[in-house]
């Protein structure tokens, strides 16, 4: 014999409506992208920021990038040629003439990109020290 199914005892009064409170449409004509550099906990979760869909991957490199993690000591020092670039665990080389969504790179998309030369958080500082 199964048991009873909560919904069998549930009583509603109709339909709940689901709206989504962050679609693509509500950004006008952004969209939301997660970006996270590997290993450099300086920034402890992946940034979200609202970024257009035509903007090229050499801007974000450029001009996105450098505004949010040109703090970190090592920045200044990443060799964007070696840099691997990751959507979600996806790996692919980046045109930096082409668009995020030439490269389909949609709404809440999560962007890593890893540093090899530049190890942040792996880098032991001193003893049970690391950096970040």
């Amino acid at each position: 014999m199964s048991s009873p199914r909560l919904e069998d005892d549930m009583k509603h009064l109709g339909d709940y409506p689901l709206r989504q409170q962050d679609d693509e449409s509500l950004f006008h004509g952004k969209r939301l992208v997660y970006l996270c550099w590997e290993n450099h906990l300086m920034f402890a979760a992946p940034l979200c920021v609202p970024l257009p869909p035509t903007l090229p991957f050499g801007a974000l490199i450029r001009d996105v990038l450098p505004d949010l993690y040109g703090e970190h000591p090592e920045f200044e020092s990443i060799d964007w040629k070696r840099t691997q670039w990751f959507n979600s665990d996806k790996r692919f080389i980046p045109d930096v003439g082409k668009s995020l969504e030439h490269h389909g790179l949609g709404h809440k998309t999560l962007i890593r990109f890893r540093t090899p030369a530049l190890e942040g958080s792996r880098v032991t500082v001193s003893e049970g020290r690391q950096a970040f």
